[in-house]
């Protein structure tokens, strides 16, 4: 219920949500991304793309037959441990003054909803169990054989490793967000590791790599890996862009009421969506989009992400440009006005039509099945929380046209609703609107404007409804890496 993320972990969480390591957090994603520009530089394509240039990169693959269950075992309950000696012997926390007796009650008196933050539950719960999903993956085992380790790793610290009741919402944040940051940051993790180079460069790779996902990077170090040398990686597709600019957020849509941030995002596309025949495992194409607006006080954190499970093409409309998929997905918006999360299983259908020689348009549609979701409301501070929570419903349709090689107009519409077991009795509606203009200049450089409007309705039983809406409108410089 209470903080149970790791040594190695604690300081990079505390990285992204401080205002003053923001700015370090991008350095380390643009790092990221300029090393892995680098490794096939000769490999670039010089086809123009508005979401980034094609180029083929490394990505370290394990071999089947190198698996290892026990492990990730051992490392997750060594994790767990190690956490409560910090927190128990070091920080002298008092949740963590466990006894044979407080994990007998836990037992009796099993699982509960727990009051714990925004930040708390929706961010740094999944951001562990990403941890406990990649101990299994950096031994080799799929996807799928690593899910039970996070759950399982979640379940040991609810019953054993506190005093406090266990939490449903611990439990299923950790695990169900947990395993898509897990998969995505295990994956371009991978992409940064080539043991075919030495050196300096060896170095830095192996300290941005373990800096992404640091128990894949202390699985190398206690197998060795770190320092052995092997032969350069498969090669795979990924798209990546870095953006810096302005972002004027409007309170109420009221133009006299804002706030000017600085505007910092990174896209990235892993894979190819419409490559379905070619997606054996999940994650085999997955897209990331995150970004932070950061002033005085008032920071803006925004994370969108989610991982193909199963795609299919078929053929409709007289073209077989088309993907009908299952996607896990991740959603997460909060700063001091507004506080969103979504943790979903969406099926969706794309689309790819050529207009012509220089012209394309891609569309999805998608129907969700949010397994958690949250919003804050004034009203649910009442009974010491800062957000309500439950499960629900989500559409989403986007929509992409690119024209003349180095246009795009793009239309993002999200709307979920969620149904309060934990709060104020009632429902959220959120509603996320996105429409914007990019134009790349060359294969490196471009610039973009958009408009974001975001409202949310709360429905209650026994209190008055809650109306409420912004806009913000950014503009940027665009660098596709």
């Amino acid at each position: 219920m209470i903080s149970k993320f790791s040594i190695l972990n604690l300081s990079i969480v505390k990285y992204i949500l401080n205002y003053n390591l923001l700015l370090r957090f991008s350095l380390i994603l643009f790092l990221s991304s300029t090393i892995i520009n680098g490794q096939n530089s000769s490999l670039l394509s010089n086809r123009r793309n508005y979401s980034g240039i094609n180029k083929s990169i490394s990505f370290t693959q394990k071999n089947k037959n190198n698996k290892n269950y026990w492990l990730p075992a051992i490392e997750v309950i060594g994790l767990n441990f190690t956490v409560l000696f910090y927190n128990n012997y070091l920080t002298k926390e008092g949740w963590a003054n466990i006894s044979i007796q407080s994990a007998k009650n836990n037992l009796e008196y099993g699982f509960t909803w727990d009051n714990d933050g925004f930040a708390m539950n929706q961010f740094y719960h999944p951001y562990h169990g990403a941890s406990y999903f990649n101990t299994a993956r950096s031994s080799g085992l799929n996807f799928w054989e690593s899910i039970p380790y996070t759950f399982g790793g979640s379940l040991m610290w609810e019953y054993f490793m506190e005093i406090e009741r266990p939490s449903y919402n611990d439990l299923l944040n950790t695990t169900v967000s947990g395993i898509t940051l897990g998969e995505i940051t295990y994956r371009v993790s991978n992409l940064i590791i080539d043991e075919s180079t030495t050196g300096f460069s060896r170095v830095v790779r192996e300290i941005a790599a373990f800096t992404i996902d640091p128990m894949h990077g202390f699985s190398r170090l206690i197998k060795g890996e770190i320092w052995k040398r092997g032969l350069k990686p498969q090669k795979k597709n990924t798209f990546i862009n870095l953006s810096i600019g302005s972002n004027s957020l409007f309170i109420n849509r009221n133009l006299q009421n804002n706030y000017l941030y600085l505007l910092l995002k990174f896209d990235m596309n892993y894979g190819k969506k419409f490559n379905a025949k070619n997606h054996n495992s999940p994650f085999e194409y997955f897209r990331v989009h995150s970004e932070v607006s950061f002033t005085e006080g008032n920071n803006i954190i925004g994370i969108s992400a989610g991982g193909v499970l199963w795609d299919k093409k078929f053929k409709a409309f007289n073209t077989n440009r088309n993907v009908a998929g299952l996607y896990k997905e991740f959603d997460l918006l909060f700063n001091s006005i507004y506080k969103f999360s979504a943790s979903s299983l969406t099926g969706e259908v794309s689309n790819l039509t050529k207009i012509s020689t220089h012209s394309k348009i891609q569309s999805s549609l998608g129907l969700s099945l949010v397994l958690i979701g949250s919003s804050n409301s004034k009203y649910s501070v009442e009974i010491g929380k800062d957000y309500n929570l439950g499960p629900g419903l989500g559409i989403r349709f986007f929509s992409d046209f690119q024209f003349a090689d180095s246009w795009l107009l793009f239309f993002k519409y999200k709307q979920f609703w969620i149904h309060v077991l934990n709060g104020i009795d009632g429902n959220e509606f959120i509603g996320l609107f996105n429409l914007g203009i990019n134009h790349v200049f060359n294969k490196n450089f471009g610039i973009g404007a958009d408009a974001v409007f975001y409202e949310r309705y709360g429905i209650y039983k026994a209190l008055p409804d809650i109306y409420s809406k912004n806009a913000s409108l950014r503009f940027y410089i665009k660098f596709i890496l």
